[in-house]
Order: structure tokens, then C-alpha cells, then sequence
């Protein structure tokens, strides 16, 4: 059964449980639990006996729910409880944008838990509107979503963990579009180091013995010229040159990276593998200690 699209506008509009519009979103549980066909290859976690969620389940998941997204302004729409394995979440939640000032698009909207709705809010209030502001004096009103929600492994194998892809447990970010039209994408802003220059390889024929290159080197070698007066103190009315800034798209991905990780559970990005050179992945994996950052 599909709800009724909801914007959120604060937690009045959140628990009024009337034959509202917005109430429907968080109404009794839907009668089904959506299911999708599961693979061949055995060690997928689709392939796993899948037992739908209870009805108790469903309504404390529900619950806890409405408590995270109070206060948040949001548009979004609850699916149906998503179990397929061990993939699947409860209470699924299709969001279309985040925020009101400015809105935030999530394009295409991403399939999430209500606990990742909730950071993602956090870090787009605290870290990504003011850093935008400051670097380019213009605001996030998109967010490219590379991969949300996804019955699988890590990196899509056969004998890794499973992902929290597959829990709705994460979102993939691939670019921030500006209220000014800029995009700022991590494929193409993230730093990259230029690859080391080849080292020449020596002709054949040309292997020389050790006394031959001591030779060559001592007669090839020039005379070093002397050494240059010290340099003079600049004056103190003259400030010393400032290092170079870096520039603005790439200090906002670095900065939003290192931000990311102070919030989510894991956070992977270019530095981490190939596979993340284009998005950040965010999630909200449980971790007994520090988050995971690369």
C-alpha cells in the first residue's frame, strides 16, 4: 500500500494522526511487506529465508520514527516494510528533500532509514550550508544520490559482509548543486596527486662499471658556484606571504569528507578505493569505538 506524500513542517504536522495528509504517512502498517525476487548465486543476502516483519516490530519502528523526524521539515513518503533475506528495514522512508532554507532535492529521491534522515539533516544544517556560504557565497539546494537503498554485499560480491546499502542504511553522494547553477562534484574536485615521471631506462649496451661511472661523474661534475648571502629579514611593517589557498570546490569536499566523518558510522571516499573515487558513502553502521573514515 502507498502512503501519501508528507512535508514535514514541524512536530505538530509529524503526530497529527487525523484524516490528514501527513497523518497517513505514519498510519497503521501497510498490509504487505514488499519483497523482491531474490538471486541465484547462494551467498547473496537476498537468498537468505526471508521472515517479514511482525506487526509489533513495524509499529515500534514506527515509533521511534516519529521521535527522530520531530522538528525536522521533510518530504517524504513511507514505504511499505522492506525484507528480502536479511535485507530490509521496518520502516522505509522515500525522501524527495531535506530542509526548507533552503530546500534540499535529493535527485533521484533515495530510499533511507528515518535514523539516517535525521544526520543527513545535521550535517547539511551544521557543515554543508555554512561551508558553501563561506566558499561560495551561495547555498546546497541538491543533492546528487548516487545509490541508496540495495539488497547486497559490499561492493556487490559473493563472500563479503553485507552492505548497509541493503539495510537502507546508507546514502551514496556523487555532487553538490548550488543555488547559483554550480555543481561540485566528487569525481572531478576531489584533490588528485600527479603520477611520479618515469624514471629513464639506460640504452643497451650502456652498462658501465663502477669505476667507469666514478670517472664520468668526476669529470662530468661542475664547479659549485659560491654560496648566496643570507636573505635579509623583511621589514616588520611588511607581512610574511600566506600559504596558498586551496581551491574552493576542492577545500568543500575535503571539508565536507572531514565533517562527514565526525557524524556518520563510516564515511568512504575517494582516498579509500577505487570504487569510491566519484561519491562519498555515508552510513550509519553501529561502531564500538571511533567512526570509520577513508
Amino acid at each position: 500500500m502507498k502512503s501519501t506524500v508528507a512535508r514535514m513542517l514541524g512536530p505538530a504536522a509529524l503526530f497529527v494522526l487525523a484524516a490528514s495528509a501527513q497523518a497517513q504517512d505514519f498510519g497503521s502498517p501497510p498490509e504487505k511487506t514488499l519483497t523482491t525476487p531474490a538471486e541465484t548465486t547462494p551467498n547473496l543476502p537476498g537468498n537468505a529465508k526471508t521472515v517479514t516483519w511482525s506487526s509489533d516490530q513495524v509499529a515500534a519502528a514506527v515509533s521511534i520514527c516519529k521521535k527522530q523526524l520531530a522538528g525536522m521539515t521533510l518530504d517524504f513518503e513511507r514505504l511499505p516494510p522492506l525484507k528480502q533475506g536479511i535485507c530490509g528495514t521496518p520502516i522505509p522512508i522515500l525522501i524527495r528533500s531535506i530542509g526548507s532554507d533552503p530546500e534540499v532535492v535529493i535527485d533521484p529521491p533515495a530510499t533511507i532509514t528515518c535514523k539516517m534522515a535525521v544526520t543527513l539533516d545535521t550535517w547539511l544544517k551544521e557543515q554543508v550550508q555554512p561551508a558553501a556560504g563561506a566558499l561560495f557565497g551561495s547555498q546546497v539546494v541538491k543533492l546528487r544520490n548516487a545509490a541508496s537503498y540495495k539488497c547486497r554485499n559490499r561492493y556487490s560480491g559473493v563472500n563479503t559482509k553485507i552492505s548497509q546499502h541493503a539495510l537502507a542504511n546508507a546514502l551514496d553522494i556523487s555532487a553538490f548543486v548550488l543555488a547559483s547553477g554550480e555543481r561540485v562534484t566528487v569525481l572531478e574536485d576531489w584533490p588528485h596527486e600527479a603520477p611520479p615521471l618515469p624514471t629513464p631506462k639506460p640504452k643497451a649496451g650502456a652498462e658501465l662499471n663502477e669505476a667507469t661511472i666514478a670517472a664520468t661523474k668526476i669529470k662530468a661534475a661542475p664547479a659549485l658556484p659560491p654560496a648566496p648571502p643570507p636573505l635579509a629579514e623583511p621589514p616588520h611593517d611588511q607581512p610574511l606571504a600566506e600559504e596558498p589557498i586551496a581551491e574552493p570546490k576542492t577545500a568543500f569536499v575535503k571539508k565536507m569528507h572531514e565533517e562527514a566523518c565526525k557524524m556518520f558510522g563510516t564515511v568512504l571516499g575517494p582516498e579509500a578505493n577505487d570504487a569510491h573515487k566519484d561519491h562519498f558513502h555515508l552510513d550509519m553502521k553501529p561502531r564500538r569505538a571511533a567512526n570509520f573514515c577513508e
